[in-house]
């Protein structure tokens, strides 16, 4: 197995409180003083994630910044570089790592590493100049070496960056440490996935920024919009603010955190089966305007839908019924039938819809016949409608011969390094909080957290194209960041740029229908439109995109400025019945102090 050994070696000082947030000539000074040193093979930056088991060790230092910016871009096991350098159990657990990540802080951490044997192929990366120097002295092999000349905060997130591609390696040395590293040395690598840094780098005005977003989080909460939220803004393929603001729900006990993982709602619709449905489309296993019914068999029978496209349906120009409340057909005088749903797991009973709450797998078979037999408009005009995307997984499935799930995760979160966004999170061991969202006194009787909020994706077992995924505020933004940058993320290729075109512009304006395929659009007048009655900002540009989720979740992206919103909520808390987020245009009103904040430059 070819081993990949990075090697982050830096010491520690009191420097490292100091963090020159906002001093952006600083900032670029610590990130040109990181220097390549050896890449061979071209290891740096690390691609194919989906291929790549990671193991970062290291004896860490309080509040490792370069640890937790090394966690932004993938799915990493810690561990502790003492503890595996006298434990020969924990060693062998290295062997079923593919790419390993050492941190040296001190030359003690030089002395641990010295009584670890690891296999013959090595690739390492480095840090610092005392302890670079003494670690160019041992006999340690390596196919790739970083150096960084401090530990400050930003020095460490920067290496971190560079490791994954956030930033570019182009740092030269300032002073020799041995003949094959002379003075003025240093590789160059690719940047090829998102940097994480301040405003001013794009030329936003940060103080800006943070007034205005924050005083708008206050108002909402103090209004009772929700009771916590986070926002995730990218510019330019640059995250350039993430902030968390409240609680998980109003006793004020559990901070919102950056690492949170929150039910997306209806924004599953384009962050699950949409990237797979553009898929099968280029590679022209679906046609946009042949009848659905060429692929969904049981339309064929039907006469009101057997005509219908793809292509009306995605934009919601088909006239179909907007939704289908699922829960009436498995209750009967507020207690669940028993043919339908059991308290206790078995073969027939497989289908999880909470912790003590198991569906009849027979039941989407029930599903797909009431959608069938709903009834369609004659007339051909927008009419949202959610019906089709709980068709989606099973077609994707037909059509990959591949469980709908699983074709997501390798064909678009694994390489992304989205190692959050997925189905069922309370079936993973996340170290992630989960947002929770409504108390539900109807159908689950407790608290909804971990579990699909939306009652039609629960009864599917979680495992929906409606709603049920769940993720972070940064794995969404690399999924975002792909459709910005039309297809291409991490350098791969996952969408041809004509997909993403074909699917993100406006497909029948002239009955006065915004929506994309699958994607939800500008209004047609925004522009025209103050924030009271616009949607989304009356700022965005008419080639932006994306979608709202009921839970309080929203997600947008421009890319003709170049710009990925994300904001998360769980506006559901305490009850559904809370409306404020809209009524006080909350999201519009921050997505706006951005394109104002571009505009002043």
């Amino acid at each position: 197995m070819l081993y990949c050994l990075l090697f982050s070696i830096a010491s520690f000082s009191i420097l490292a409180q100091e963090l020159p947030n906002n001093n952006l000539t600083k900032r670029k000074q610590l990130e040109q003083s990181i220097v390549l040193l050896k890449n061979k093979t071209t290891t740096i930056p690390i691609k194919q994630l989906e291929k790549s088991n990671i193991a970062i060790i290291s004896n860490p230092i309080a509040q490792s910044y370069f640890e937790k910016q090394l966690d932004a871009y993938a799915n990493i096991t810690h561990f502790n570089l003492k503890e595996m350098s006298t434990s020969s159990t924990k060693r062998k657990q290295l062997n079923t790592y593919n790419t390993i990540i050492i941190a040296l802080y001190s030359n003690h951490d030089i002395n641990d590493l010295k009584q670890l044997q690891f296999p013959k192929f090595q690739t390492v990366i480095t840090f610092t100049k005392e302890v670079l120097t003494n670690f160019l002295n041992t006999p340690q092999k390596y196919d790739a070496l970083i150096y960084s000349p401090t530990t400050l905060p930003i020095s460490q997130e920067y290496t971190a960056q560079l490791l994954f591609g956030g930033i570019a390696a182009k740092g030269k040395l300032q002073n020799t440490f041995s003949p094959k590293y002379p003075i003025g040395f240093g590789l160059t690598s690719a940047k090829i996935r998102l940097k994480y840094t301040i405003p001013e780098e794009v030329g936003m005005d940060a103080k800006f920024i943070h007034h205005r977003v924050d005083s708008i989080m206050t108002f909402a909460i103090k209004n009772h919009a929700f009771p916590g939220a986070q926002l995730l803004v990218s510019k330019d393929n640059k995250v350039i603010f993430h902030k968390t603001y409240g609680f998980h729900t109003y006793d004020s006990i559990v901070n919102v955190q950056a690492t949170d993982i929150y039910d997306l709602a209806s924004v599953t619709k384009i962050t699950g089966p949409l990237p797979a449905l553009m898929k099968l489309y280029e590679e022209n296993k679906l046609n946009l305007d042949l009848p659905f019914s060429t692929y969904w068999k049981s339309w064929k029978s039907k006469k009101d839908k057997k005509n219908l496209t793809l292509r009306e349906i995605l934009a919601h120009q088909a006239g179909l019924e907007p939704y289908i409340v699922f829960l009436s057909k498995v209750m009967k005088n507020g207690k669940l039938k028993r043919r339908f749903i059991r308290n206790k797991r078995s073969s027939k009973f497989s289908l999880q819809a909470y912790d003590n709450l198991f569906v009849n797998k027979k039941f989407i078979k029930k599903v797909f016949k009431s959608i069938k037999k709903s009834k369609v408009r004659d007339e051909k005009k927008y009419r949202y409608s959610g019906l089709s995307f709980l068709i989606y997984p099973t077609l994707i499935s037909q059509l990959t011969h591949t469980p709908y799930r699983t074709y997501l995760q390798e064909q678009f979160y694994k390489p992304l390094g989205a190692y959050t966004m997925g189905f069922t999170p309370m079936t993973k061991q996340f170290k992630n909080a989960i947002v929770p969202t409504e108390i539900d006194t109807l159908f689950r009787k407790t608290l909804t957290k971990g579990w699909v909020h939306d009652e039609n994706a629960a009864l599917l077992g979680g495992i929906s194209g409606n709603a049920g995924l769940f993720a972070t505020a940064n794995d969404l933004a690399k999924l975002m960041q792909l459709y910005v940058q039309k297809g291409t993320y991490g350098g791969k290729q996952y969408l041809k740029q004509g997909t993403l075109d074909e699917f993100t512009k406006v497909q029948y304006p002239n009955n006065k229908n915004r929506r994309g395929l699958g994607f939800d659009k500008p209004l047609l007048n925004n522009k025209t439109l103050s924030l009271k009655k616009g949607y989304p900002a009356p700022e965005v540009s008419k080639k932006s995109f994306g979608h709202a989720g009921f839970t309080g979740t929203f997600i947008w992206a421009d890319p003709e400025n170049q710009l990925v919103f994300i904001f998360l909520s769980n506006r559901v808390n305490p009850t559904r019945n809370n409306r404020s987020l809209y009524t006080l245009r909350i999201r519009q009103a921050l997505q706006q102090v951005f394109y104002r904040a571009i505009n002043l430059k």
